[in-house]
């Protein structure tokens, strides 16, 4: 039996209620990677510095998209 769900039960389900979500915002910055890429560095820019030390995401810039193109 497998543990994933059947595309038919995906597609019953209720969306997520997304009011309940609230807005990040988050800073970016390039920076190299030792194979001479760009990677960009993610986080929050509304925490106190230790918690923004260790609240960040890096991306390979190639996976970074412009949300105003989508939006």
């Amino acid at each position: 039996m497998s543990s994933e769900s059947s595309p038919s039960d995906i597609e019953t389900r209720h969306p997520l209620p997304q009011d309940e979500f609230s807005e990040a915002l988050l800073t970016s910055e390039l920076e190299p990677t030792a194979d001479g890429g760009q990677r960009a560095l993610l986080y929050p820019t509304d925490k106190p510095d230790v918690e923004m030390a260790t609240h960040w995401l890096a991306v390979p810039e190639g996976l970074l998209v412009d949300l105003d193109g989508i939006r």
